[in-house]
């Protein structure tokens, strides 16, 4: 391929020999910036793990990118964007419309099953009645999550790290009494600039997996300052450090098959699940500018990491 026309590619290009970059086009360097600012400081190695794992999709912030390897020797490798191949959620149909169409026969199923709770003394008829209005309330809830994801819109503000525990802490104690949550703070940390109720509910689904996972024993949620990866700020051009969120259980373990589509949309384990709970979180931590880790190790537990800026000033998308 002439030099002249991998310059002109609008597709990183990226010439690997003996472990070091050798080539690339300018399409790579912005890629370069872009994996620096999600906290990626070794993207060669980053890349060259996800070839080694047979990965042929990347994510870097809120965008997902494709590998295409052309040659092994020397090692001749294309990353391109994805979402320029295919259309938004919103483009394949209008979801304030969907929405509106499905509330309408819900509403209905809705008032007929307490209409029939109300009024039939046959016991099965009002149990399965009861069956009705909970599956009806279960789809409701499933739209929102939809509507949430579709048109996700951040609204940061500064809080007090303490209040935000506090409300956790209440409301998971009440839904799983048999678990301990032991909270680790970094003593300086006492504020944090986010959008408070979106980065509330990415750590409660996470927690509330957890919970389920584990059942019983302890939990640990720690929340720290990572100083080692930097998120460089684009208004103001300086690095600044993550909030790293910590969740570990020592619950079953999650095995490898499941770990490869746990943030599929829909794909769920659990016999009552949406499979939108971690979608949710994931796209919640990438808002921020952030993203999500996860190690497991079947039969010791399971830890899940959010990383986002920490923040003396709201970003823009």
């Amino acid at each position: 391929m002439a030099e002249c026309k991998i310059n002109d590619l609008n597709i990183a290009y990226f010439e690997i020999v003996d472990g070091r970059v050798k080539d690339m086009n300018p399409a790579a360097e912005k890629l370069l910036m872009l994996a620096y600012e999600a906290g990626i400081k070794d993207f060669k190695r980053y890349l060259a793990e996800r070839l080694n794992a047979g990965d042929v999709m990347l994510r870097l912030q809120h965008r997902e990118f494709g590998i295409k390897t052309l040659s092994s020797s020397p090692l001749r490798i294309l990353v391109f964007g994805l979402d320029e191949f295919r259309p938004s959620l919103e483009e394949l149909f209008d979801i304030s419309s969907f929405q509106h169409e499905m509330k309408n026969p819900l509403t209905v199923i809705d008032g007929t099953s307490q209409l029939i709770l109300a009024k039939s003394s046959d016991s099965y008829i009002k149990k399965c009645a009861g069956i009705i209005l909970n599956e009806t309330q279960r789809i409701k809830h499933i739209l929102q999550n939809i509507r949430l994801l579709s048109g996700m819109v951040l609204e940061y503000s500064e809080f007090e790290v303490k209040d935000f525990l506090e409300e956790m802490l209440n409301s998971l104690n009440v839904l799983f009494p048999e678990i301990r949550l032991a909270v680790h703070v970094e003593p300086n940390l006492s504020t944090v600039t986010a959008d408070k109720k979106k980065l509330f509910m990415a750590v409660n689904n996470i927690l509330k997996n957890a919970c389920e996972a584990q059942r019983t024993g302890q939990i640990n949620l720690n929340i720290a300052t990572d100083p080692t990866i930097k998120y460089i700020c684009k208004s103001s051009g300086t690095a600044v450090p993550m909030l790293k969120i910590s969740i570990v259980d020592s619950g079953t373990g999650i095995p490898e098959e499941t770990l490869s589509r746990l943030f599929t949309p829909f794909f769920t384990t659990k016999n009552r699940g949406t499979g939108l709970g971690l979608v949710i979180a994931k796209e919640i931590t990438e808002k921020h500018k952030g993203r999500i880790e996860v190690q497991s190790t079947v039969g010791m537990g399971t830890t899940f990491t959010l990383y986002i800026p920490i923040l003396k000033e709201i970003i823009k998308a």
